[in-house]
């Protein structure tokens, strides 16, 4: 019987042996460590499609030369008919989830959830990967991990022993970033491999760790990117750029983790905080061959310095363990920096995980023969000892073979290593407790609930309760560190393991230019860019003080008080009074011109009054929105102009999308409708007769970019629209052929529609666009060399305080973003002599030797009487490059009937101009106009130098584009004229 059994065992092994081979025809550099026997029979044809579509047989390993065949679970073959790493092919994101589900169905060691939708309805997918029992028992290690996650409720002997039977989650990332194609083909891959395959190192990962897998998280703009690409190959015409990816953003949306605007950072955000997963890697493709993440610094000053560690530690070993196996190019430190909080794996770092990503050479997935890469990227360097080729043949399968490779060894050393970073993650959150408990260390922030603007407060504090913040009200008026509390302040104890979060977007920044370069943002300091009053507790007494966990989100109860026919809103600057015109579209509303006193109130310009008006709309409405008005029986004596909701025509570029997105979330977010149209168009439209407001946000690095739009060259028409071939694209809007940009035609229009009568409202590129080309008069842009910025948190001074738009602003200044461009200069003559520039090219040639000397320089919010606060007056026009007024003998033409209007403009002083980030070259934007009013005509532009809506953070001045839509036909209210 015994030797039946057996001769039945030989039989079946020969029918596996028929299918399979065990070795590829190429086997990768071997080393001892990868010499594991393996029982499994794999998958010949499968195998020999990866050799045939490996073009060079340098990247490969062990790992992943090969794939085992199961009898129950389709591989990737068979469910789709092909493997990743096939030259010209992509996957729909919807077939990748579909392929998901029956590795589900069939794999007991796969199981499948939903994290939630995109904005435009499909589903962004989690599957957890691990043994059978322990997906069985899923959700006693998310308890464990729970327990781990608080030091307040685990002591180091109680962690110590839930480690012994916890186990981390590593979470794997992919397809944030559209175009970036390879990581949702090789997660494919790879779920099907950790499912089945049986050989000691993927049973470690499999059996000591939980691996979670969100294959794409950009759901929409990867069936987007997969339409645009087979109707490049299916027609041989030029394809369409990949104009939307999301219905917001494109690259931005790995911008977003700071404000938490877009749904896939709120569904990751939310798993983040439900599974508490050890590790987030996010996967990406921008550096060749792989560049593993650690950053060149300086690292953000909030992070626990055991993050730091674990980013080099799991970064050499994948680096040591593709070297050794001859792969070329893979490497760490410099890339990118590790400063700022906004990316989506830096939710782990916020939250005490461990985040992390891969740059990887692009999948294509076309082939690119004899890839060509420059001496900054092939030299060899400390950080780079083995760099890239300075030529090489690169495939789809190369992307596969080397992410994957690297994916498979960090996954096996953290399952490994599993108690090491369980224990890591217990003691970061620990010392984020202990950090504010210290005495001397901020112990806790408060934001009083008496604010100019309270409804922007509390959506602050929202912004902060959804990612796991605690929050609570004071019940009692107290003092503690100098500070006092009223009853119903909001006190944030920093004494919670979020307070790294806290930290990292409540402290002030400070960025010493000598550092490498920034690569992104470098000043983001919340309650700046919110303009919401916050206060520092430096007095562990706060601890002891009666206050009230705050168990849902914080509001502002909004209705009606007083009698009477008329109600009146007080302009205090808060976004959703912008909601309540438009809600009330039919609605007389009249806005006040000045400041003044009713009934023993206070109110100030701009404030809403409603004559007549339906109380139990208007109470209906202000209680959605959180506003208060009062209720009086007649309009006060005061100068008034008329409101009225105007006609919004929004323009944008099919060259970019990227930044208008933000201004149209704001606008969908506070119900201001608009219709949504391309620059192309413009010349076509009679856009008076159909608009009062147009909004063109910017487009481009430059004006001259965002004129040409996408080049029209060659005969073919690019279409954007939805058809059978391309059947997720013209969602937003849609053409035939979007060639061509705003253009010398679509300029004109531009200019008719001011001049009888229209406001434009615009930024960035559109201001540079618009002085160049010469619709905005007296305007002019300059490009100052000594001049060096990046996202950074600024003092803008209200120049004009009797303007509309910066009605519901207190004071004489505001904190404001800007990023190095555009610089505006206001000018009187028509054109100007040329003479030496001292500023001109070549200025900064000379090399500082002692960069350090010189460190970045911060002026506080809070401006001290002889200094900030002073007076800032306009700059002078006309000036001419050494800071004097330019001489009316270097200028002709003959001056404007009217001037543009600086509203709000850079002070004086270089000093007070930096808030929290990164200024040298101050001096170049002193006086400089920040918002300007240009009027033409009838009409009237209004160009913006900061950025009123950048991304889902600069709520606080949000408002001077919501005052400019709001007071469109009456911009000129308080100008004194000569």
């Amino acid at each position: 019987m015994a030797a039946l059994t057996a001769t039945a065992l030989c039989g079946a092994a020969m029918t596996l042996t028929a299918l399979a081979q065990t070795q590829p025809s190429h086997a990768p550099s071997q080393v001892p460590s990868g010499v594991q026997p393996r029982t499994q029979a794999d998958d010949v044809e499968y195998g020999r499609l990866i050799d045939k579509h490996l073009i060079d047989k340098r990247f490969t390993t062990e790992l992943v030369d090969h794939m085992p065949l199961s009898e129950t679970v389709p591989s990737p073959l068979k469910f789709f008919g092909r493997i990743p790493g096939t030259p010209g092919e992509l996957t729909y994101a919807a077939d990748i989830h579909r392929y998901y589900r029956e590795l589900a169905r069939t794999s007991p060691n796969v199981k499948y959830m939903t994290l939630g939708t995109s904005e435009e309805g499909r589903e962004q997918v989690l599957i957890a990967i691990a043994d059978e029992a322990t997906l069985a028992s899923l959700d006693d290690y998310k308890a464990k991990l729970a327990l781990l996650g608080d030091a307040r409720r685990t002591d180091a002997k109680q962690a110590a022993e839930i480690i012994k039977t916890a186990k981390p989650i590593y979470w794997v990332t992919s397809g944030i970033h559209s175009p970036e194609t390879g990581g949702p083909e090789m997660l494919i891959e790879l779920a099907y491999r950790l499912a089945v395959q049986d050989t000691p190192f993927i049973r470690d990962i499999r059996e000591k760790m939980i691996t979670f897998i969100t294959p794409v998280v950009e759901v929409d703009g990867r069936e987007k990117m997969v339409d645009t690409y087979y109707y490049g190959k299916k027609t041989g015409k030029p394809k369409p750029p990949l104009v939307y990816w999301g219905k917001y953003v494109a690259h931005d949306n790995n911008r977003d983790g700071l404000g938490q605007y877009l749904k896939l950072t709120q569904n990751i955000t939310k798993a983040m905080l439900e599974w508490r997963p050890t590790v987030l890697h996010d996967l990406h493709e921008a550096a060749s061959y792989l560049y593993t993440s650690t950053g060149t610094g300086p690292y953000n000053t909030s992070l626990d310095p055991i993050q730091t560690n674990e980013w080099w530690l799991l970064a050499e070993t994948e680096v040591m363990e593709l070297t050794k196996r001859g792969i070329p190019g893979v490497w760490t430190y410099g890339f990118y920096d590790g400063w700022v909080p906004n990316y989506l794996f830096w939710i782990a770092h916020t939250h005490n995980s461990f985040g992390r990503f891969y740059e990887v050479q692009s999948y294509g997935p076309d082939i690119q023969k004899d890839l060509k890469l420059a001496p900054s990227v092939t030299s060899r360097e400390w950080f780079r000892p083995n760099p890239p080729l300075p030529s090489v043949d690169w495939a789809p399968r190369n992307n596969t073979n080397i992410q994957q490779s690297a994916l498979l060894f960090a996954l096996n050393r953290v399952a490994n290593d599993g108690a090491m970073y369980l224990e890591n993650y217990w003691t970061k959150n620990r010392n984020a407790i202990q950090a504010g408990q210290k005495a001397g260390e901020i112990n806790a922030w408060v934001i009083p609930a008496q604010q100019r603007a309270p409804k922007n407060a509390t959506d602050m504090i929202n912004m902060l309760r959804q990612q796991g913040v605690e929050v609570s009200r004071a019940t009692q008026k107290f003092s503690a560190g100098g500070i006092d509390v009223d009853v119903g302040d909001y006190v944030i104890r920093a004494d919670q393991p979020y307070r790294t979060l806290l930290d990292m977007y409540l402290s002030v920044q400070t960025y010493p230019v000598a550092n490498p370069r920034p690569y992104d943002d470098t000043g983001w300091t919340m309650q700046l860019m919110h303009n919401v009053e916050t206060k520092i507790i430096k007095d562990t007494a706060v601890f002891s003080q009666p206050l009230a966990p705050l168990v849902g989100d914080a509001n502002v109860t909004g209705g009606i008080t007083g009698s009477g026919s008329t109600i009146i809103f007080n302009h205090s600057g808060d976004n959703a009074l912008v909601g309540l015109r438009f809600k009330l579209k039919n609605a007389r509303i009249l806005a006040a011109e000045t400041d003044f006193t009713l009934n023993g109130k206070q109110y100030s310009a701009g404030s809403f009054i409603l004559p007549s008006a339906n109380r139990a709309e208007v109470e209906r409405l202000a209680s959605q929105l959180g506003l208060t008005g009062e209720a009086v029986a007649a309009a006060p004596n005061v100068a008034t102009h008329p409101l009225t909701a105007p006609r919004i025509g929004y323009i944008h570029s099919w060259a970019r999308t990227q930044d208008e997105g933000w201004w149209r979330a704001a606008l969908d977010h506070y119900g201001i409708p608009y219709d949504y149209f391309a620059d192309t168009t413009l010349k076509d439209t009679n856009l008076r007769a159909k608009y009062d407001v147009l909004i063109y946000p910017t487009v481009a690095n430059n004006g001259r970019d965002q004129f040409i739009g996408v080049p029209m060259n060659g005969t073919e028409k690019i279409p954007y629209k939805k058809s059978a071939l391309t059947p997720h694209l013209g969602a937003l809007d849609s053409a035939e052929d979007i060639r061509g940009g705003v253009g010398g035609a679509g300029i004109e229009a531009i200019k008719r529609f001011v001049t009888d009568g229209g406001t434009l409202i615009g930024d960035g590129s559109t201001v540079e666009m618009l002085s160049m080309f010469g619709a905005a008069p007296n305007v002019t842009v300059s490009q100052p060399s000594d001049l060096y910025t990046k996202g950074a948190i600024m003092r803008g001074m209200i120049t004009d305080p009797t303007s509309p738009i910066v009605y519901g602003y207190s004071g004489d200044q505001l904190p404001i973003y800007f990023s190095q461009a555009p610089v505006l200069n206001v000018t009187e003559a028509g054109s100007r002599m040329g003479y030496f520039d001292p500023n001109g090219p070549g200025a900064r040639l000379a090399q500082n030797v002692t960069p350090n000397a010189k460190p970045a320089t911060v002026s506080p919010w809070q401006a001290s009487v002889d200094g900030a606060a002073q007076k800032t007056e306009a700059a002078a026009t006309n000036p001419s490059p050494f800071g004097s007024a330019e001489p009316s003998s270097r200028t002709s033409g003959s001056p404007p009937d009217r001037m543009p209007r600086v509203i709000m403009s850079f002070p004086a002083k270089s000093g007070d101009i930096l808030l929290s980030g990164m200024l040298d070259g101050g001096d170049a934007l002193t006086k400089k106009p920040l918002v300007l009013n240009v009027p033409q005509g009838k009409g009237n532009y209004v160009l913006f130098a900061l950025r009123p809506f950048w991304r889902w953070q600069t709520q606080g001045s949000y408002m001077l584009g919501f005052n400019a839509i709001l007071n469109w036909d009456h911009l000129d209210a308080g100008e004194k004229r000569p």
